[in-house]
Parts: structure tokens; C-alpha cells; sequence
């Protein structure tokens, strides 16, 4: 039997059916399909995900996917303290607003250092 698909530039599997349903489809012997879901959730052959090119897509992929978790962990965590407003500011301690700067200073470059910051104690 044979199965029948279409894939995209990236190599991910956008298509398959037993029947053809597309003039640009391919196919292959249902018994040789062997797919698994890739480094982005797609579709992708086996034998593809052990090259070089796919190894390279994924790890883009990930470094990509650090970035923004770092980024979601920054807007949650230091931009609900920092935008508190000038009452709150006041209150605080000259220690305390350095202490705030380095730790927001941190934050804004977390993204290049991959390090989090912790969160000055007086925070919790």
C-alpha cells in the first residue's frame, strides 16, 4: 500500500493520505513511512531528523525558544515590579532602588547573558 504526501521547503510533512490528492505529491510504500514529530511540533521523516541540516534546524530552533522563555520570565517577573508607579518608589530605601536597578539592569540584558537574575529578599 502506499501512502502519499506532500512536504514543504523545511522538509516537514504539511500533507499525507492513501489516496493522491495533490499533482506534486510523492509518495512511498506505507511500510518505509516512518515519521516522527520534530524539533517544532511538524512532521518530518526519520532518516531526515539524523542530518546535519535537520540537527542545525533544531538547535536554532531551541536557542530561539530559550530567547523567548527568558523573554516571558522577564515580562513576568521584573516588569510587573518595575512598572509599579512613583507611590511605590518612594518607599523605598536609596539601597533598596540601587539594589532594584542593577537587578532590572540584569533583566533588560538576560537575553544576551542567559543568566536570571534573583530577586533582591526584600521582594518576596
Amino acid at each position: 500500500m502506499k501512502i502519499y504526501y506532500l512536504q514543504n521547503e523545511n522538509q516537514e510533512i504539511i500533507e499525507d493520505g492513501f489516496e493522491k490528492f495533490n499533482d506534486k505529491c510523492k509518495s512511498m510504500e506505507s511500510t518505509k513511512y516512518q515519521i516522527v514529530n520534530g524539533y517544532n511540533g511538524a512532521l518530518f521523516f526519520v532518516d531526515y531528523t539524523k542530518t546535519d541540516e535537520y540537527k542545525a534546524k533544531a538547535d536554532e530552533f531551541k536557542a530561539r525558544s530559550e530567547l523567548n522563555a527568558l523573554r516571558h520570565r522577564r515580562e513576568d517577573e521584573c516588569f510587573s515590579v518595575i512598572n509599579r508607579g512613583a507611590l511605590w518608589y518612594d518607599r523605598l530605601t536609596e539601597a533598596q532602588k540601587a539594589e532594584l536597578d542593577e537587578w532590572y539592569e540584569a533583566w533588560l540584558n538576560v537575553t544576551e547573558t542567559k543568566v536570571v537574575p534573583n530577586t533582591p529578599i526584600w521582594l518576596n
